[in-house]
């Protein structure tokens, strides 16, 4: 069996791994039109951070050592441009074929609207292919905007104002981390934000960015000028390559069945390329986590492997620090309870961290009104809450109820716990689904 898999990140790389250890006689290749592979996406931040100090580790494995350690044969510099029956066509004239093919080509930040197709003065942070002009340019900088305030622009914004740069944020929703907090959960940013010096323009749509001797940023509201500009907006997928050959959906996104498979034959997709299922909702949507690519992986890995595997979909966990507060989300939020099909009640919360630690860990927990099931969990604090957010992530999906969470052991030291049960409820409210 020849197995070709188009996408060296991941979601790519997971897969084949898994079916170079499931599959022992098949012929793997792995296909990746950069010159390496494993790109970490949030490198420019552990960069900027000094947490990785070569830009060698802004990849967490590179080709020499996949290829030592499997049977994986690993291309690079190669891009797949089409379909011909069972065969991938190269850019360089060569054709490949398989008996299975899975797409993981991913997702990346773009701007539509800007006018010059290399700019000098605007850069993308999704690839790392331009980090060496970009450093240039960031060191010289001295006023950047930062277009986009989900997971990465946040990031970025703290980064650069520890930097010393002024940094303007612009968000085209209400809220900054729209998609995964709601808006009580992220006031103690938005604090820390302000007293810091970042300027916040939400409700603000980016038009245009022009590159005339440093970055030109028109919104509805205004027209400035910036020594850089850092796209954070949203990664999409470009499946426009497979619009002839593979169905796909109306938001650009690879159509696939419950087992990852698409509309043709013997051809799967995974990771960013495809919707996934949100569970609390079973709505199909589009969510560009690691996690969901690892996930998918394993799905089609398992499929083709022999063992045919339905993808569950996601919780949406996600978790990470932004200006002192460690911040995660799981399930539902409350913004999205009209997706539900039944009466949601939310309870807030707060406890010390510790018997010893007398910091506030301040929760949103969402439940279903008839059952009492946990449904969604959001939390934040100034001490970390990973953990929290690991045993939140398995009650949801568990199907736990409040009792049954409660009545969970875990271990109980002074240092690290309080006895006080997470189910003390502070004040709550209902919605109807």
């Amino acid at each position: 069996m020849k197995i070709v898999i188009i996408g060296g990140s991941f979601a790519g790389i997971h897969a084949a791994q898994l079916l170079n250890e499931a599959c022992p006689k098949a012929e793997i290749y792995l296909i990746e039109k950069q010159n390496e592979i494993g790109f970490i996406p949030s490198s420019f931040h552990l960069l900027l951070t000094q947490q990785i100090i070569d830009k060698k580790q802004s990849h967490w494995i590179t080709k020499e050592r996949l290829e030592k350690t499997s049977r994986i044969n690993v291309l690079t510099q190669k891009s797949a441009i089409g379909l011909v029956e069972n065969e991938v066509l190269l850019d360089n004239g060569e054709r490949l074929p398989f008996d299975q093919l899975i797409i993981a080509t991913g997702s990346a930040q773009s701007f539509r609207r800007l006018e010059e197709p290399k700019a000098q003065y605007i850069y993308s942070v999704k690839s790392g292919t331009n980090f060496t002009e970009l450093e240039a340019v960031l060191a010289k900088a001295d006023k950047v905007a930062v277009v986009g305030a989900g997971q990465v622009g946040v990031e970025l914004a703290e980064d650069l104002i520890t930097l010393g740069k002024k940094v303007d944020l612009y968000e085209s929703r209400n809220q900054i981390l729209f998609r995964y907090l709601d808006e009580q959960m992220t006031e103690p940013i938005l604090n820390e934000m302000t007293k810091s010096g970042i300027q916040l323009f939400l409700n603000e749509q980016v038009q245009v960015l022009a590159d005339k001797n440093g970055a030109i940023l028109e919104s509805e509201k205004r027209k400035a000028y910036y020594d850089l500009v850092l796209l954070a907006n949203h990664t999409r997928p470009d499946n426009s390559l497979w619009a002839e050959t593979i169905k796909l959906n109306d938001d650009g996104t690879i159509w696939v069945n419950d087992y990852l498979q698409t509309s043709r034959k013997d051809v799967y997709a995974i990771g960013d390329a495809i919707q996934v299922t949100f569970r609390p909702t079973q709505e199909k949507m589009y969510v560009s986590l690691v996690n969901n690519a690892i996930r998918t992986a394993q799905v089609v890995s398992q499929t083709i492997s022999g063992e045919p595997t339905k993808d569950i979909g996601t919780y949406r966990p996600v978790g990470n620090k932004w200006f002192g507060h460690f911040v995660g989300s799981v399930g539902l939020t409350e913004s999205e309870h009209f997706f539900y099909t039944r009466k949601v009640r939310k309870i807030n919360q707060e406890h010390r961290v510790s018997l010893t630690n007398n910091e506030k860990i301040y929760l949103q927990l969402l439940v279903d009104q008839e059952t009492d099931q946990l449904i969604g969990a959001q939390l934040q604090s100034k001490s970390s809450v990973f953990r929290l957010l690991d045993l939140l992530t398995i009650a949801i999906e568990q199907q736990w109820t409040l009792q049954q969470l409660g009545a969970h052991e875990l271990f109980f030291q002074p240092e690290y716990r309080t006895p006080e049960t997470i189910l003390t409820e502070m004040s709550g409210s209902s919605y109807e689904g």
